[in-house]
C-alpha cells in the first residue's frame, strides 16, 4: 500500500493500495457509531457535562454552557447531509448519515492559545491579555478561562503581574506605538510546558528592546519563585519563548517572513506523541515550531488523525504520519508517502518527527545500509536522477511498465518512504503526485478547495478510489461537496462525522469519506 500527501492548503494526503486489492473493503470508514474512537455514551455524558465557565457571559469565544452538539452550524450540517440530492449521491442512505462526535473533555482542552494585548491602564503599568468582543476591538480578560489547559491561565498570570513590574508597553492601536500586541501559548503535552510567542508591534527586534529583555527576565523569574513556593522540582513552566515581530495595519497575528521570527530562549522544537501511540511506544514524536500550523485542541484531533488513518487505510504530515504509523502496527505498512505544503517553515519539523521515527516505519536506509544496497557510492551523477526529479513523463513511463512507486528491481532510495515538498495542492497535483494513488485526504482551510481542486481530483488523480476530506469549514465544505457529486469524477459520499473540536462554540470539524469505482466492484452504484 503506498500514500502520498500533497499540499494542506486543500489536498493532505494522496493514498495507493496497489500492494493489496483489499485495503479499501477491509478498513473504510464504517458510516455506523462502532467504527469510532469515541462511543456514543461518551459523547452524550459529555454533552450534558455544563461547562461552568466563570466568563462564560462577556466571553466571545462560547456560545453554549452545555449541549455542545446541538449548536447552529450541525443542525445546518444534518439538513444539508440528510436532504435529497445529497441521499441520491450516499452509498447507504439513511435520515442519520451525519453522525457528531465530542472527541475530548469539555474542561482544560486547549492546548494552543492567541491572546490579544491592551495596556491594563491608559498610564500605562503593564498589560492584560483577552479576546476582542465580536465586531469589535473591545477586550474581554478571560484569567479563568476553563477551556483553556490550565497551564495557560498560569502562564498568563505570570505575564500580567510581569509586564506591570517591569512596566511592559502594549500596542497602542490608535497610536501605532510599538509594544506587545498579541501572545502565543502552546502547551507540550507531554511536560505540560509552555512555548510562548511574544508578538511585538515593531519591523525588527531591536525595536522590541528594551522591553523584550526586562520581560522575559521577569517571567522566569516569577516562574522560579513560583516553582520554589510549592516546592516543585524539574524543569519550569516555561518551555521555550519566540519574539515575533508584527507592525503590519490587519489583524493578523503573525506578518509573512522568516526574518519576523526570533527564537530568544529554550528548544526549537516542542514534541507531542504520535496519535495512537504511547511515549513508551517509540513510534516517533510531532515536531512543531511556533511557525507552523497546529491545532487548538490537540487531544481532539489526535481522534480526527486516527478516524482517517483507519479510513485510509495528513499542519506538518500529521495525517498522513499517523496514518503511516498506524498501518506500520496494524502489520499492513504503506508503500510510501508524499507531503506538502506551501508553508516554508513545514519541512522542517516534519524532518526531525521523520527522524524521530523507527526505520522500519519510514523505510528510511542510513548511509552505509543504502551503499550496501546499492553497491557502492552513490555518485552525484546519480544524485541529480532522485526521484524528485522525475519528469511526469518519467512517472508515467515507470506506471506504463508496472513499476510505479515499487521500484523493484531498482536502487533503494535512501529517504525512504516519505518525501515532502513546498508546493500548493494543485501544483503537487499537476507534477503528477498522485500518479498511482488510490486515496486522497484532504485538508483545506476554511475557504475550502482550490478553484482547481475538483478539476485536479477528475483529471489528475484516476486512479484515486477514495477520498477523505477533513474540513473545518463546513459552508466551504458543503459547496465542494456539491461540486464532487454532481461531477462527471463518479464519487458517491460514504460518511460524514461531525466532531465538535471546540466545545461551546459554534464550530465544526467534518470528516467526509467519498468512494467511486476505479476498476473495483466494491460498491453497487
Amino acid at each position: 500500500m503506498k500514500i502520498s500527501l500533497a499540499s494542506l492548503t486543500w489536498l493532505s494526503a494522496i493514498i495507493s493500495t496497489a500492494n493489496n486489492t483489499n485495503l479499501v473493503t477491509a478498513y473504510s470508514t464504517s458510516s455506523s457509531s462502532s467504527s469510532l474512537a469515541v462511543s456514543p455514551q461518551t459523547t452524550a455524558l459529555r454533552n450534558s457535562t455544563p461547562l461552568n465557565c466563570p466568563h462564560f457571559k462577556e466571553c466571545p469565544g462560547c456560545i453554549t454552557p452545555t449541549a455542545y452538539t446541538d449548536i447552529p452550524i450541525i443542525n445546518s450540517a444534518k439538513l444539508f447531509f440528510s436532504s435529497s440530492s445529497i441521499q441520491q449521491k450516499t452509498i447507504q442512505p439513511r435520515e442519520d448519515f451525519y453522525q457528531t462526535v465530542l472527541p475530548s473533555d469539555i474542561q482544560g482542552w486547549r492546548t494552543q492559545a492567541k491572546l490579544a494585548v491592551q495596556p491594563a491602564s491608559k498610564w500605562g503599568a503593564g498589560c492584560v491579555f483577552g479576546l476582542y468582543e465580536r465586531k469589535s476591538h473591545a477586550l474581554v480578560q478571560i484569567p479563568d478561562c476553563i477551556v483553556h489547559h490550565p497551564k495557560i491561565n498560569q502562564a498568563i498570570h505570570i505575564l500580567k503581574q510581569a509586564t506591570k513590574k517591569v512596566n511592559t508597553p502594549a500596542w497602542n492601536e490608535d497610536k501605532g506605538t510599538n509594544g506587545l500586541r498579541y501572545v502565543q501559548l502552546s502547551i507540550e503535552r507531554m511536560t505540560g510546558r509552555v512555548s510562548l510567542t511574544l508578538v511585538w508591534n515593531a519591523s525588527n527586534l531591536k525595536q522590541c528592546q528594551p522591553h523584550l529583555s526586562r520581560l522575559m527576565k521577569e517571567c522566569k523569574r516569577m516562574d522560579r519563585e513560583m516553582k520554589d513556593e510549592n516546592n516543585e522540582g524539574g524543569p519550569g513552566l516555561f518551555h521555550s519563548i519566540f519574539c515575533h515581530t508584527n507592525d503590519g495595519l490587519g489583524n493578523a497575528i503573525f506578518a509573512r517572513g522568516e526574518k519576523n521570527w526570533h527564537p530568544m530562549d529554550g528548544p526549537e522544537f516542542t514534541r507531542e506523541v504520535m496519535p495512537g501511540t504511547n511515549v513508551e511506544d517509540r513510534e516517533g514524536l510531532l515536531h512543531f515550531t511556533p511557525m507552523v500550523f497546529r491545532q487548538g485542541n490537540l487531544d481532539g484531533f489526535d481522534e480526527i488523525a486516527m478516524h482517517v488513518a483507519k479510513s485510509v487505510g495528513g499542519g506538518v504530515g500529521l495525517l498522513g504520519l499517523t496514518a503511516l504509523t498506524h498501518w506500520q502496527k496494524e502489520g499492513e505498512p504503506l508503500g510510501w508517502v508524499r507531503c506538502s505544503d506551501e508553508n516554508p517553515h513545514n519541512p522542517r519539523c516534519f524532518k526531525r518527527t521523520l527522524n524521530s521515527m523507527p526505520a522500519a516505519t519510514t523505510g528510511k536506509l542510513s548511509r552505509k545500509e543504502f551503499n550496501k544496497k546499492k553497491g557502492g557510492k552513490q555518485s552525484n551523477r546519480n544524485k541529480s536522477n532522485d526521484q524528485t526529479d522525475r519528469t511526469l513523463e518519467e512517472i508515467m513511463q515507470e506506471m506504463i511498465d508496472g513499476n510505479g512507486d515499487d521500484r523493484d528491481g531498482q536502487a533503494p532510495d535512501p529517504r525512504g518512504k516519505v518525501t515532502y515538498t513546498v508546493a500548493s495542492a494543485a501544483s503537487a497535483l499537476h507534477k503528477g503526485e498522485a500518479l498511482g494513488a488510490d486515496v486522497l485526504i484532504v485538508d483545506p482551510p476554511r475557504k475550502g478547495l482550490e478553484e482547481e481542486g475538483p478539476k485536479y481530483s477528475t483529471n489528475w488523480v484516476n486512479d484515486v478510489e477514495t477520498l477523505v476530506y477533513v474540513s473545518c469549514g463546513f459552508d466551504a465544505l458543503a459547496r465542494d461537496c456539491d461540486r464532487l457529486l454532481k461531477g462527471n469524477a463518479g464519487w458517491k459520499l460514504e460518511s460524514a462525522t461531525g466532531y465538535v473540536l471546540f466545545p461551546g462554540s459554534n464550530h465544526v470539524e467534518t470528516v467526509a469519506v467519498f468512494k467511486r469505482r476505479a476498476g473495483r466492484e466494491d460498491y453497487n452504484y
